[in-house]
């Protein structure tokens, strides 16, 4: 089977068909006109069509030039606020362990025994506790 023309669905065949019915049904005289303007149809439409492509092929190119502008400066905005991020945790991280340091017990008999309802213990007065 060798290569057929199909152009939207319309091969040789069915293109032949709408000959044989356009020259009943326009006649002889009338054809050659009937092209033409077809032709001038077509040649519009194909104009109409490339127009339409450079308009949506600049737009895209206009919009990916943007996109990169942003992306750029984005990119540069992360890259000067890491370190500042970096050092704030830091500076918070040193002063958190300095009053930790202060406020830590010095031994474990200081440290008051908090029990798990929130509250110290009672203080003992040498009985034990009723429940």
């Amino acid at each position: 089977m060798g290569y057929a023309m199909n152009f939207l669905g319309v091969g040789p065949l069915e293109v032949a068909l709408v000959a044989i019915v356009a020259v009943i049904v326009l006649g002889p005289e009338r054809i050659p006109g009937v092209a033409v303007q077809l032709a001038r149809a077509v040649r519009y439409m194909r104009g109409y069509a490339n127009d339409a492509t450079a308009d949506i092929r600049q737009e895209l190119q206009e919009l990916t030039k943007e996109y990169d502008e942003v992306r750029k400066e984005l990119n540069e905005f992360r890259s000067s606020m890491g370190g500042g991020f970096s050092n704030i945790a830091e500076e918070v991280d040193r002063t958190l362990r300095a009053s930790q340091e202060k406020s830590a017990p010095k031994s474990s008999s200081e440290a008051p025994i908090i029990e798990p309802g929130g509250e110290p213990p009672p203080k003992s007065n040498g009985r034990p506790a009723r429940s």
